[in-house]
């Protein structure tokens, strides 16, 4: 079976990358924008640092994609690539794994009685 990365995820991963995981990147663009209503230069700096993160998230959530659709040794990983390439709606197919995932006994659990 092929492996497909769901659009919407790619889409949710660019903007959380953008504002959330570059956040050092956004918050300045975003002042600097807003300085910008006054003074020009503030503006064209804020939109500079704004493309910059846009091009650095890009880049991140594409090696995401990668990532997800390379071939991997973990089982685990496995099912998840799965349930995410399966036909159908990928957050149903997503909660079904993680519902039959957690229902599974773990090896962990005979440690804790």
């Amino acid at each position: 079976m092929k492996r497909r990365y769901p659009a919407e995820l790619f889409a949710i991963g660019f903007v959380t990358n953008l504002v959330f995981r570059f956040f050092w990147l956004f918050a300045p663009a975003v002042i600097l924008m807003i300085i910008g209503i006054f003074l020009r230069n503030s503006l064209y700096i804020g939109l500079t640092v704004l493309l910059f993160d846009v091009i650095v998230s890009l880049i991140e959530q594409f090696k995401i994609r990668s990532a997800f659709l390379s071939d991997t040794d973990n089982p685990d990983f496995r099912g998840f690539q799965d349930a995410l390439s399966r036909d159908g709606d990928w957050n149903e197919n997503l909660k079904e794994f993680l519902e039959n995932r957690s229902e599974t006994p773990d090896d962990n659990d005979k440690y804790a009685e």
